[in-house]
């Protein structure tokens, strides 16, 4: 019994540094890795070459995980990859890959061919993000930042907050993929633009299936997205036009205001199916946080009318965006699917909705209501 006990330590001990060296082999194998956090596709016309891939991998440097940016021209994505090996001394893994960003040039002319490749590729998560850059991806992934970052972590940091609390609808490539093979649908994307050692995101890139076929202001990125669902933003400013035939209120224009903590709420009906008629209703509720005149707002009749105004003036926005949209023939709010499953059609086109939404009309309901008057002028 204690020859048995004897070699079941000894196993054991034998276990534990095979274990051991195990581990410190593959600790070897990992530190000749680069960990690709972002992707950059662009447009290029470079002998045979049409797509330029622009990569930021963190290498191991003396211990120390530091972000190293490579380009390369192929025909494919997969093609680059295999010039990007040739001229990095480590083996490149995609696994965590955060943000993929589409140079303007190429995404007006399609990226579903190298978005669809990101989707087959198992190592990729259907969770990364997207981004259309104005001008080349190269230019945007090749900025510094004020946070001293590597570009890969600042945009991935940049889009989900602002996915969480500010104006961009969900940009994950999932999310993407979805709104593209919807019937009824079109995606959209955060608009990267470079300025003086920073890289922001101006806009909204709206997408006609796979194609930029235009963008939105901040303000309509706002109304494009409290359409869409139920959300949280930061602030909103909106500019009013007091009449004179409005005692409550002093003849004042333009009269700015400010919101913050605001939340809002949507709901959409089809109540009419020919040619086709949404019901979009709206609240948008928040602190009226700062005015830019000297408004008297103590009493109720002052604050009601001031919540009537901005009411209006945002339902003006909303038929505007909407009519916007119409033109551009681009559907991001998803009123053809919301018809599809209303009238539950199941052999509704692509093209047979897009000739429905040129006609269809918007019945607009919308509210401002404050809920606390907290203001500075």
């Amino acid at each position: 019994m204690i020859r048995g006990h004897s070699w079941a330590g000894k196993a054991a001990v034998l276990l534990c540094c095979l274990a051991v060296a195990a581990g410190c082999a593959r600790q070897k194998i990992i530190d000749n890795l680069g960990i690709v956090i972002a992707l950059g596709y662009d447009e290029v016309k470079e002998g045979n070459d049409r797509i330029r891939t622009t990569i930021i991998a963190y290498q191991e440097t003396d211990g120390r995980a530091n972000p190293v940016r490579t380009s390369a021209a192929n025909n494919t994505s997969k093609g680059v990859r295999t010039k990007l090996n040739l001229k990095m001394p480590s083996q490149d893994v995609i696994g965590q890959v955060r943000v993929v960003v589409y140079g303007e040039s190429l995404a007006k002319k399609g990226i579903i061919n190298l978005t669809d490749t990101l989707q087959r590729d198992s190592e990729i998560g259907t969770n990364v993000y997207l981004a259309i850059a104005s001008g080349s991806a190269k230019s945007i992934m090749s900025a510094s930042n004020k946070q001293d970052m590597s570009m890969g972590e600042f945009l991935f940091e940049l889009i989900r907050k602002n996915e969480k609390y500010g104006v961009v609808p969900s940009p994950s490539l999932h999310y993407f993929l979805n709104s593209y093979y919807r019937v009824g649908k079109d995606p959209v994307l955060p608009f990267l633009k470079r300025g003086n050692r920073e890289v922001s995101i101006s806009s909204l890139a709206l997408m006609k299936e796979d194609r930029m076929v235009g963008k939105l202001n901040e303000d309509e990125c706002f109304l494009l997205k409290s359409t869409m669902g139920n959300y949280h933003f930061d602030s909103l400013e909106l500019a009013l036009s007091l009449k004179h035939d409005k005692p409550e209120l002093p003849a004042v224009s333009p009269l700015f205001i400010t919101l913050t903590n605001i939340r809002t709420s949507s709901r959409i009906r089809l109540v009419g199916q020919d040619d086709p008629v949404f019901e979009v209703r709206i609240r948008v509720n928040g602190q009226l946080k700062e005015i830019s005149e000297q408004i008297n707002l103590e009493k109720g009749a002052e604050i009601n009318a001031l919540e009537r105004e901005a009411s209006a003036k945002i339902t003006e926005l909303y038929e505007e965006l909407y009519g916007r949209l119409q033109r551009l023939g681009t559907d991001p709010v998803g009123f053809g699917s919301i018809y599809r499953s209303s009238v539950r059609i199941k052999g509704l086109t692509s093209k047979q909705w897009e000739e429905m939404y040129k006609r269809a009309r918007f019945r607009t309901d919308i509210k401002v209501e404050f809920t606390n008057v907290g203001i500075t002028s």
